[in-house]
């Protein structure tokens, strides 16, 4: 029996420790998407809305499978190179190929042509966002991460420090980040709970950071969806989507110090997991030239997991050796509910000859909320999520023109507002169970497109190309000086589809 309460106690002193592995930051990028699918709907921007025909439309206004008059398979492919540039470093370059739409579109025709035209019904696949991209740079700056690292120790009575890795991770009271730079010398006891930073013992000075990091992952969408065509004058569409998320992190953070003395953190961070959520859109047809769209996104409720640890390599001042640390592999679940969004919608039709499109997205990203393990909400984390993030407003347009009746012309763009505010900062629990410190602040993103395509009978062949740029501001740590981060993204996706 003493054993058995022993082993409650314990579990629930690791699941508190555990559940102090997620931020808002991490949960950020399972909010956001980019212009993916068919080669189609990436050439015209996704600025679709309005108009749907397309596979990849459902993941924005589910109506669009109403548009349909006939069965439809496409399959979509990729390739996609990214340059990321931080500081006066030459950029990093990362490249990559995957799948990025397959879906089949069924369609039923009422043979009267009166009330309900059609009804149609879809079941597919489409990649929302690929994280893949790499950064580095090098700068001085005056400060240190140690001092950091001093700061968040503080208020820790040194004897809880005892150099056994099961007595130290095991205690819910100490932070992981906190056990390596005591272990490592970069803060030392100066009190009875106060805490000083190597680089403050040095007396300051010039600190040269260096950092490089590498991201690879996706999210993405399987859906069923239905929709209809009632009098050629309002489609309706609903989906029912399955997201799944996969995420990795590395980073490889460097200090050398004016004295010469130097350390790096290296840091993994893994995030899985899977959402589902429903959508739900109308388009309406007033008059043959135009059309009139609007979409309704719920949350996405996912379940994640995530995994990280740490090692640190640096001089040990006393034995004037070099040494290493390493932390276990920490695991945690929570839950998260991702933004809400809604969409409004413009299309033109200009008769055989092609179409202009324009799409609005608003996305309440201020309404994201964490919950931990248990499925209670993370209130400290989901205020301090409050404060960092904007709410984001997306804007598209997109135009196809066809000077014969098989060959078609596309272009497009696409504008989204920053999803961070300004000031906004990354929250650490004092006994966080990671060690990574560096964060970013998305800024403002906007892409071109363009791309062509060409039907015979049944068959089609798109090809389209993105240029598309994230600006970032990326910190080594709380209160760091920022260095601006810009991602160039290139991508050639070609689609192939037949109607039947």
């Amino acid at each position: 029996m003493k054993r058995t309460l022993i082993g409650i106690l314990l579990f629930g002193l690791t699941a508190g420790l555990y559940a102090q592995n997620q931020n808002f930051y991490d949960a950020s990028i399972a909010s956001t998407s980019e212009v993916n699918g068919t080669a189609r709907f990436v050439a015209v921007g996704g600025a679709m809305g309005a108009l749907g025909g397309d596979a990849s439309t459902v993941s924005y206004n589910p109506a669009g499978i109403g548009v349909y008059r006939s069965s439809e398979l496409t399959i979509s492919g990729n390739i996609h190179w990214t340059n990321t540039s931080m500081a006066s470093l030459a950029p990093a370059n990362y490249i990559s190929a995957n799948l990025s739409n397959v879906a089949y579109i069924g369609t039923w025709l009422n043979p009267k042509e009166k009330g309900l035209i059609s009804l149609n019904f879809g079941i597919g696949f489409n990649r929302l966002k690929n994280f893949s991209r790499e950064g580095r740079y090098s700068a001085h700056q005056q400060g240190s991460a140690t001092q950091f690292i001093a700061n968040q120790t503080n208020g820790t009575d040194p004897s809880n420090f005892t150099g056994d890795d099961y007595t130290d991770y095991e205690n819910p009271n100490l932070g992981w980040r906190s056990i390596l730079g005591f272990r490592s010398y970069l803060i030392d006891p100066a009190g009875d709970t106060d805490y000083l930073s190597y680089y403050d013992k040095i007396g300051g000075g010039n600190v040269r950071s260096n950092a490089q990091f590498s991201e690879y992952g996706a999210t993405d969408e399987y859906s069923l969806s239905i929709g209809g065509n009632v009098e050629n004058i309002f489609y309706w569409g609903m989906s029912f989507n399955c997201d799944y998320l996969y995420y990795h992190k590395q980073v490889g953070q460097q200090e050398i110090f004016n004295d010469g003395n130097a350390y790096t953190l290296h840091t993994n961070y893994t995030m899985e997991g899977c959402g589902f959520a429903y959508k739900v859109g109308f388009i309406l047809r007033p008059l043959n030239w135009l059309r009139i769209g609007g979409a309704f996104h719920t949350p996405t409720w996912y379940y994640m997991q995530d995994w990280a640890s740490a090692s640190i390599s640096y001089k040990d001042p006393i034995n004037n050796v070099n040494d290493i640390q390493k932390t276990p592999i920490s695991e945690g679940q929570f839950y998260l509910e991702s933004p809400l969004s809604a969409m409004g919608s413009v299309g033109f039709v200009l008769g055989k000859f092609g179409f202009i499109g324009f799409d609005y997205q608003y996305t309440n990203s201020q309404g994201m909320v964490l919950k931990d393990s248990f499925k209670a909400d993370q209130l400290i984390m989901n205020a301090a999520a409050k404060n960092a993030y904007n709410d984001t407003h997306a804007f598209r347009i997109g135009a196809e023109f066809k000077p014969i009746d098989a060959l078609a012309l596309r272009i497009g763009g696409g504008y989204t507002m920053p999803s961070f505010k300004e000031d906004a900062t990354r929250y650490y629990y004092s006994n966080d169970v990671r060690c990574d410190m560096d964060y970013y602040n998305t800024k403002d993103s906007y892409n071109v497109t363009a791309g062509i395509g060409y039907r015979v009978d049944r068959h089609a062949v798109d090809l389209s190309y993105v240029w598309q740029v994230n600006n970032a501001d990326f910190y080594a740590y709380q209160g760091a000086d920022p260095v601006s981060m810009r991602s160039v993204r290139n991508q050639i996706v070609l689609s192939y589809g037949v109607r039947f």
